[in-house]
């Protein structure tokens, strides 16, 4: 219930969170918290300090008072029936200061005999006993000339010669009242000074926050097209990464757009001609007389069906391909190319091919930090790249190795191969060298590169010794490496 009122309130007066705010009510709470501490310390030790003053004055004064009326007890018939003898101070209308005169009546003093009979006493004295009749400090409260009850500060001494007690009282108000006004003058100067402080406070946190509103206007003036890097020249290193990240966002935004155009791009570019093909076939099977030319022109269908099917699915396969998308896991490699041949043999073999992979004992347990999704598509297209261009009874070979402290893959066979000069536009999109020969559409090797790329490998090739094309992925090994000796 409290939350759901807070909440309200927050609502009901737009209260959003704000750091301007908070900085600004956090440290004006603490100057308020700092000032008052400092008052109850500077009292609590004001406080110390005059007591110990009073207290010695106090003292000093009792000793005086001892000699001075020690001759008058002796004089004092103890038996009078007009005792006590009280001394009055001050005559009012004799002293221009005021505050002498209320001094005045919060000391006082008495002598008592030992038998506890008053024989001297002030006039601002009780005629009670103040003090207990042993030596020293006590405390007492008291209410003298029918004033409120007050707490009295009392010294006490004996005279051995007349056989008398002195008490002498001081008003513990005075004390306090002295106590406060050194508090008081401790505590002014920064209450004072405490409107001076929070529109410094509002200034400094305007400024320090400048940096903040700086990147805001940048990113809100920017077009949406606009994804280059944030520079603000000097900002503070608690801003900076903020700025690194937001770039990272912008970079990252801006190869997933750059993806998207590509693949936009590359499946106008690249369906517009199996597409056409399709629409002959569908006219010449609604055209056809004949049940033969409506299953052959079904078939050329069906395979430029398949074509399509298997081009969007190389483009989309690359256009997924991120860190940001795909994540990466530790794994056996050496399992993953069995269920990849295991998966390619049966299409293989139809084509009268022969395939076999070859894997040292000790390379059968290497790990790689790497997509198990990429890597089977990455064979995959291998595999299927050499059946391809293999002729029937041809040969693919798979090899699994380890060259310079890293991982390799070798695919090669026994196809009419490439050309020299043409071996460095294998990876680029839509390449192909034999037209005539393959039905793909020039993506799969790209496909295989972005792969490899990713991650973090290379891809090379040659002339394999079986006459066609040799193909070899490097990829580099994590940190621990599971090689069995």
């Amino acid at each position: 219930m409290n939350n759901d009122f807070l909440k309200n309130s927050l609502n009901k007066y737009n209260l959003k969170p704000s750091i301007k705010r908070f900085l600004i009510i956090s440290i004006l709470s603490f100057t308020t918290l700092y000032i008052g501490t400092i008052y109850f310390l500077s009292r609590h030790q004001a406080v110390h300090e005059i007591e110990e003053l009073f207290d010695a004055q106090l003292a000093q004064s009792s000793y005086i008072l001892l000699n001075l009326l020690g001759d008058s007890v002796a004089t004092i018939d103890q038996n009078s029936k007009h005792l006590p003898v009280v001394y009055y101070g001050l005559n009012e209308s004799r002293v221009q200061n005021k505050n002498a005169l209320l001094y005045e009546k919060k000391v006082a003093y008495q002598i008592f005999n030992s038998q506890g009979k008053l024989l001297i006493k002030s006039g601002s004295a009780p005629f009670s006993v103040m003090g207990k009749n042993k030596e020293g400090f006590s405390r007492i409260d008291l209410e003298v000339n029918n004033t409120a009850q007050q707490s009295w500060r009392v010294f006490s001494l004996y005279d051995e010669d007349w056989d008398f007690w002195l008490h002498v009282a001081e008003s513990e108000a005075v004390r306090d009242e002295l106590a406060r006004g050194i508090s008081a003058q401790t505590l002014l100067p920064g209450i004072l000074i405490l409107p001076l402080a929070l529109l410094s406070f509002i200034f400094i946190v305007r400024i320090g926050l400048r940096p903040l509103k700086e990147l805001t206007h940048n990113i809100k003036c920017r077009e949406a097209k606009n994804l280059t890097a944030i520079e603000l020249g000097n900002s503070p290193i608690e801003i900076q990464p903020v700025i690194v990240e937001l770039n990272d966002l912008f970079e990252r935004l801006e190869s997933a757009i750059k993806r998207e155009q590509r693949l936009t791009a590359d499946a106008a570019h690249e369906l517009r001609t199996p597409l056409s093909v399709i629409m002959i076939h569908a006219q010449n099977a609604l055209k056809s007389s004949s049940d033969s030319e409506r299953n052959s022109a079904l078939l050329e269908l069906e395979k430029g069906v398949k074509r399509v099917s298997r081009l969007l699915e190389q483009l989309l396969t690359l256009s997924k391909i991120s860190p940001d998308i795909i994540p990466k896991e530790i794994l056996a490699f050496y399992p993953l190319c069995q269920e990849a041949v295991a998966q390619m043999a049966p299409k293989v073999l139809a084509k009268h091919q022969e395939i076999s992979l070859q894997c040292e004992s000790e390379l059968q347990t290497v790990e790689l930090d790497a997509s198990a999704f990429l890597l089977e598509i990455l064979i995959r297209n291998l595999i299927d790249n050499a059946s391809e261009y293999t002729p029937k009874h041809g040969e693919i070979e798979l090899i699994i190795g380890m060259e310079k402290g890293q991982l390799t893959l070798l695919v090669q066979d026994s196809g009419p191969g490439v050309s020299q000069q043409n071996l460095e536009k294998l990876t680029d999109r839509f390449f192909r060298e034999h037209q005539q020969t393959g039905s793909g559409a020039g993506l799969g090797l790209a496909l295989v590169n972005s792969i490899v790329t990713f991650h973090g490998g290379s891809l090379e090739f040659a002339k394999s010794s079986l006459g066609g094309l040799k193909v070899q992925a490097i990829f580099p090994l994590p940190l621990k490496v599971n090689i069995l000796s």
